[in-house]
């Protein structure tokens, strides 16, 4: 069957080239974020996983100061990064406040801040994931409604000919319900492809997310063990103490200079 989609587009009136231009403006927007995200997201899944695998080979958290600066820039680089750095702020502060009396809370509250750091900058990571995928939501909702709107004219320039004409033969209604049909399937044709990587886009942004909070959890409980270790550890030579962490006698939370 050979449709002269061209042809009967060209002969539409004005309302109707104006709604199959609109609708051509969404497709090429919807598009480019389809592409974008898609794209983004799977730089996203390989960064991550690649990091991954060389974070669980670690012994400590000081040991990604020797890794590159792309690898670190993964998602969850950037998380582990903050944990690292919340871990020599906290040390540094024991150092500092040599008179706290009370470490089991100093610690305590300490852990509670670094949390907190990390819960906003996991925020900040995940929002970027799924950017832009609710216009993908928008047009896959307008885009029907703005064919419906073509559709309705098309047919009321069909009535209006038919009364204009006194007649109601093919070649005076047919020029109107073309306009109608093809607004119709060119909504239809924006709004299809949007839904569907609107969905898709959105359930690997949320495993990316889900993914993200799995690694958060991983990274302040190893933060918290290595903390720990660093005030319960028994004295030890100079050489031999972990990221010139205050060490103390065991069973003591009493850090030394």
């Amino acid at each position: 069957m050979n449709i002269p989609l061209i042809e009967l587009t060209l002969k539409m009136g004005f309302a109707g080239k104006f709604i199959i231009v609109l609708l051509f403006i969404l497709s090429l927007i919807s598009w480019a974020i389809i592409l974008t995200r898609l794209s983004a997201l799977k730089k996203i899944a390989a960064a991550n996983s690649d990091f991954r695998g060389k974070y669980d080979k670690m012994l400590h958290l000081s040991d990604m100061e020797r890794m590159s600066h792309k690898e670190l820039e993964a998602p969850m680089g950037q998380l582990a990064r903050l944990a690292a750095a919340e871990n020599r702020r906290i040390i540094d502060d024991a150092r500092a406040h040599t008179g706290v009396k009370d470490w089991s809370f100093f610690l305590q509250s300490q852990f509670t801040m670094a949390k907190e750091h990390i819960d906003s900058a996991l925020t900040g990571l995940i929002t970027a994931f799924d950017k832009g995928v609710f216009i993908l939501a928008t047009i896959s909702s307008i885009a029907p409604f703005i064919g419906l709107l073509g559709t309705v004219w098309g047919i009321m320039n069909s009535f209006y000919e038919i009364g204009n004409q006194g007649s109601a033969s093919l070649p005076v209604v047919a020029p109107g319900i073309a306009e109608a049909l093809i607004t119709t399937v060119a909504g239809l044709a924006v709004a299809i492809p949007a839904l569907f990587f609107y969905n898709f886009c959105a359930h690997k942004a949320e495993r990316a997310a889900d993914d993200m909070e799995e690694f958060k959890e991983i990274v302040v409980v190893r933060l918290k063990r290595e903390i720990f270790g660093a005030f319960y550890a028994p004295q030890q030579a100079p050489a031999q103490q972990h990221y010139g962490a205050p060490q103390a006698q065991p069973n003591t939370f009493r850090p030394t200079n």
